[in-house]
């Protein structure tokens, strides 16, 4: 008897270490740190908007007709543009970390084959006027057409994004308080294919990134959150 409550107490010791190390580690959403960027990025395009005009000095007209027209113009108008847009996404993205707080990610390790659970928490109770879309997606970027290493030549790659898996679960919203935690499970398939590259979106062939999104309709500006979730190989996850 004594040995035997002594290897249940070593498997309790050994199981409550396993528990130990793989405690998830709470995510935050990327609304902040999105609308950071997004402030950054549109502040640069805007600037060599603005440099280009500066340095080539490009009169700012836009007659056709006339003979002093200069075409390139418009590759300014192109980069402010972009800097509008970004500065749009930007301030969507602030007034949405003011409205709504952070949203906080737990759940455990994703693996090919294994079933991925956890709960969404909002810092502040939601009253969407509708049910929480949770989903869950695989994209992979891949490469069109020009040369493998280098784009200098007159042929340029082009890149593009391929859905590889998706799938979306409702949760009623009656059923839930956003700040105790919105579950969610997803079964991932066996031939999942693991995160690759960064998190984001980036112009590289090959890379794989899984995104996890958190939306309700709300009176106003509705409910988002995003989470980049790192899919580990299959090695990983025994």
């Amino acid at each position: 008897m004594a040995l035997s409550r002594q290897g249940v107490a070593m498997g309790g010791t050994r199981n409550r270490r396993q528990t130990t190390m793989q405690a998830p580690a709470p995510v935050v959403d990327a609304n902040a740190a999105n609308a950071s960027t997004g402030y950054f990025f549109a502040g640069g395009m805007g600037l060599i908007g603005v440099l280009i005009v500066w340095y080539f000095e490009l009169p700012l007209n836009f007659d056709v007709t006339d003979r002093e027209f200069n075409p390139l113009v418009f590759i300014p108008v192109v980069f402010v543009a972009i800097a509008f847009y970004a500065l749009l996404k930007a301030i969507r993205d602030t007034l949405r970390f003011r409205k709504f707080g952070t949203t906080t990610l737990m759940a455990g390790t994703a693996v090919p084959g294994g079933r991925f659970e956890g709960t969404v928490r909002s810092s502040r109770d939601l009253a969407p006027s509708g049910d929480y879309t949770v989903q869950l997606k695989c994209i992979r970027t891949y490469r069109v057409g020009g040369p493998i290493v280098s784009t200098s030549g007159a042929q340029k790659s082009t890149y593009k994004d391929e859905l590889k898996w998706r799938e979306t679960i409702v949760v009623p919203s009656t059923s839930v308080r956003s700040s105790t935690g919105i579950p969610l499970a997803f079964q991932i398939p066996p031939d999942a294919l693991p995160s690759k590259g960064p998190p984001i979106y980036e112009r590289v062939h090959g890379n794989v990134r899984w995104i996890l999104t958190v939306s309700a309709p709300m009176p106003g500006l509705n409910y988002y959150a995003v989470f980049a979730i790192d899919m580990t190989g299959a090695g990983h996850g025994e």
